[in-house]
C-alpha cells in the first residue's frame, strides 16, 4: 500500500509540474510589462490557463468580445491593485448565468481545459476565472487564499454581477481542491454577495491542518505528501511540523485560522454541493476533510448542501460512509496526468443541474 501511495502522489506532483510547464510556455497577455510570474508546485492541482484570448487587455468598462468569445481584462481589487481576469461569453447579448472559478493549488485560471471552456460556452453559460493578486501578471503579494485573496473574489463577483450580459440573480462559483478556501472565506466574510450556489470539488477543510493531523494520526497520505514535496525519503516529526504548504508551516495555528474551510463554511449563505471521488486527488481513500466541511455547512449554515447526487442534508460519519455514492476514474483507477479533465466531465452536469434544475429550490 505504502508503495501504492508513494506512485499515485509522485504522479501526482508530475502533474502540477506538467501543467506548470505548459502555462509558462505561453504568456498571458497583459496590461504590464511584468514578467510572469510563477508559483512553487504544490500537494494539489495547481492549473494555469492554457486557452487564452488573442486580443490585449481592456479596460474594465469597454469590454469588447473577440470571435473567439473570450476576453482578457484587469479590474481593480477592493486594496486597489489591478487582478487580471478572463470572460467567456455564449454569443448573442444574454443576460446569461455565470460561473466564476477558483483555481487549486497556487494557481491562476480555474478553466484551463477544453472540457470545462467549451462546455460552459455551449450551455450558455458565461465562464469568468482570474488570478489572485501576485499570481501571474496581477500586482500584489501572494496570499495563498487568506483575506487578501478573499477579497479579490468578493471585487470579481461585484464586477461580474453589473455586467449588462449577467444575470445578476444567476451567479455560481466553482472550486477546485485549494480554492475552496478563498471561496468560503469571501462568502462568510461577505454574504451579501449575489451568488446562488457553490460548488467544491474535493477541497480540503484546511491543508496545514489536514496534513498536520494526518501526521498526527500517522496517515500514510500526509507523510507521503511532505516527502514527496519535500524530495525527502525520511524526515523527523520535528521536521515534518515545520513543513511549509501554501505559504504557512502547517504547525502554524494562526496562519490556517485565516485558511480554514470547515470554519468558514458554518456561515455559508448559499446552497453548497460537494463533488468527490472516491480517491480524493489530494488525501486518497480518506474522507475525514470531507466530512469536516460537509458536515459544518450542514449542521451550522441553515443552507441545502449534498454530496454528489446523494440525499441532501446528510451527516456523514465514517459507519455510513459505506452507503454513500462517490465517483470513480475510469477503471476505477485514480489516474494523476488525467484527473482534472476526467473531474470536469462530472462538474459540468452538476453545473447544468444548479443552473437549471436547481434541486436546491425544492
Amino acid at each position: 500500500m505504502r508503495k501504492r501511495q508513494w506512485i499515485v502522489l509522485s504522479g501526482f506532483l508530475c502533474l502540477c509540474l506538467f501543467l506548470s510547464a505548459c502555462a509558462g510556455g505561453e504568456e498571458v497577455p497583459t496590461a504590464t510589462s511584468e514578467p510572469t510570474k510563477t508559483s512553487e508546485p504544490t500537494d494539489e492541482p495547481n492549473p494555469t490557463a492554457t486557452l487564452q484570448p488573442t486580443d490585449e487587455p481592456q479596460p474594465e468598462s469597454e469590454i469588447e468580445f473577440p470571435e473567439s468569445g473570450t476576453a482578457l481584462l484587469s479590474i481593480p481589487a477592493l486594496d486597489g491593485n489591478q487582478i487580471e481576469i478572463r470572460i467567456t461569453k455564449p454569443e448573442g447579448d444574454g443576460p446569461f448565468p455565470a460561473l466564476i472559478g477558483v483555481a487549486g493549488g497556487d494557481g491562476s485560471f480555474a478553466f484551463y481545459s477544453n472540457i470545462m471552456a467549451d462546455g460552459l460556452k455551449g450551455m450558455g453559460i458565461v465562464a469568468v476565472d482570474f488570478a489572485p493578486e501576485g499570481r501571474l501578471n496581477s500586482e500584489g503579494e501572494d496570499d495563498h487564499h487568506g483575506p487578501v485573496h478573499q477579497d479579490d473574489l468578493k471585487a470579481l463577483v461585484d464586477f461580474v454581477s453589473e455586467q449588462p450580459f449577467v444575470q445578476p440573480d444567476n451567479i455560481g462559483i466553482l472550486t477546485y481542491s485549494y480554492g475552496l478556501i478563498m471561496a468560503t472565506g469571501a462568502l462568510s466574510r461577505y454574504p451579501d454577495m449575489p451568488v446562488a450556489f457553490l460548488i467544491d470539488w474535493e477541497g480540503p477543510s484546511s491543508p496545514g491542518r489536514d496534513i498536520m493531523r494526518g501526521v498526527e494520526n500517522e496517515e500514510p497520505w500526509a507523510i507521503e505528501t511532505i516527502l514527496t514535496l519535500s524530495v525527502r525519503t525520511d524526515m523527523s516529526r520535528e521536521e515534518m511540523e515545520a513543513f511549509v504548504i501554501h505559504g504557512g508551516m502547517i504547525s502554524d495555528e494562526a496562519y490556517w485560522a485565516d485558511r480554514d474551510a470547515s470554519l468558514f463554511i458554518k456561515d455559508l449563505p448559499c446552497p453548497y454541493l460537494r463533488v468527490q471521488f472516491d480517491e480524493d486527488h489530494v488525501q486518497g481513500t480518506y474522507k475525514t476533510h470531507m466530512m469536516l466541511v460537509i458536515n459544518a455547512a450542514t449542521e451550522y449554515s441553515d443552507q441545502w448542501t449534498r454530496l454528489n447526487d446523494n440525499p441532501p442534508n446528510v451527516i456523514y460519519t465514517e459507519e455510513n460512509l459505506a452507503d454513500v455514492h462517490f465517483h470513480t476514474y475510469d477503471e476505477g483507477e485514480f489516474r494523476p496526468m488525467t484527473v482534472l479533465p476526467t473531474a470536469d466531465e462530472v462538474l459540468l452536469a452538476y453545473v447544468d443541474e444548479m443552473f437549471f434544475t436547481r434541486p436546491y429550490e425544492e
